[in-house]
């Protein structure tokens, strides 16, 4: 496990970590379906959707690393931070 720093958010190391950031997003809209969390969705529907739309996958799942633009980027690299904080 790498140092964790205290000033920002780490990018990911390798592809692996990358892909694991981008599937927490859709993990995240998957479990709120399962809970009608209405708000999450929204703000996923108005932010997320049409990046996550674009998506393309190698023919082994792998995502496509080309069609992640930077808005999906920062937001799947943000989600993984925010799961590695502290709670209050």
């Amino acid at each position: 496990m790498r140092k964790k720093s205290k000033y920002g958010m780490p990018p990911p190391k390798t592809r692996a970590e990358f892909e694991r950031n981008v599937n927490l997003i859709i993990e995240e809209i998957r479990m709120a379906e399962d809970r009608n969390d209405d708000d999450l969705l929204r703000n996923r529907s108005f932010f997320t959707f049409r990046h996550l739309n674009q998506l393309q996958y190698f023919p082994n799942q792998r995502i496509e690393i080309r069609t992640i633009n930077e808005l999906l980027r920062n937001q799947a690299n943000m989600t993984n931070w925010m799961s590695l904080m502290n709670k209050p």
